[in-house]
């Protein structure tokens, strides 16, 4: 028997201990452990999750959209287009600045977007190379780590295979040598009860027929 990290004393021996795989016995065990799950109490949850978002007013409004079930308000796409004004504010001065700040706007973002692509034409392959490279890297250690880590499970099921398979030829052993001493005792109190049922017979013998006593019989014959 050993114990956990928890202190959890763990007498387990799966190796050997072939009563799970008996239908029976599975559906014994799941009913207990379903039966501890009801009388668990269920954790402590916050009533109001809101106060992990203070000070975050974004994610606060965010997290209650989601919970409400709100859908995403649509993608406002207006101030992507050059419409000029119309109608009655054909006229209107601020109106006019408006759609041409916008202009404006638009023709900066085009611009960025042309220095972005010239940026990536020129530097986009090596960069992209590099990230690449850094990438298969990344994903070599991971590979080797998880390798790493398989080897060891492997290494640690079989010294718990070797162990409990040694363990259980001892309880094998011990079991046989029990079985041997409850037969042994068995036979004991078998020959007891055959020797105390003699006893009670020749006890009940000698009561219905006592011994003659020779030396009052010799002396009665001298007389």
């Amino acid at each position: 028997m050993s114990f956990d990290d928890h202190g959890a004393a763990i007498d387990s021996l799966p190796y050997i201990d072939k009563e799970y795989d008996d239908p029976t016995t599975r559906q014994v065990v799941m009913q207990m452990v379903q039966d501890e799950m009801k009388a668990m109490s269920p954790p402590e949850l916050p009533r109001d999750p809101t106060h992990l978002f203070k000070g975050r007013d974004v994610l606060r409004k965010e997290y209650e959209r989601v919970r409400s079930g709100t859908p995403l308000p649509p993608f406002d796409v207006s101030r992507y287009k050059l419409e000029p004004p119309s109608g009655d504010q054909a006229r209107n001065v601020d109106e006019w600045r408006r759609c041409c700040d916008n202009a404006a706007a638009q023709l900066e973002h085009q611009d960025i977007r042309l220095i972005n692509l010239e940026l990536l034409q020129q530097l986009g392959a090596n960069a992209w190379k590099l990230s690449n490279y850094q990438k298969e890297k990344l994903l070599e250690s991971i590979e080797k780590a998880t390798q790493k880590y398989k080897d060891e499970s492997v290494q640690t099921n079989k010294a718990r295979k070797y162990e409990q398979t040694e363990a259980g030829v001892k309880l094998k052993d011990f079991e046989d040598r029990w079985s041997e001493g409850v037969r042994q005792c068995i036979e004991i109190q078998m020959a007891n009860g055959s020797l105390e049922s003699e006893i009670k017979e020749i006890e009940g013998s000698l009561a219905s027929n006592p011994p003659i006593d020779r030396k009052h019989c010799n002396s009665a014959d001298a007389s």
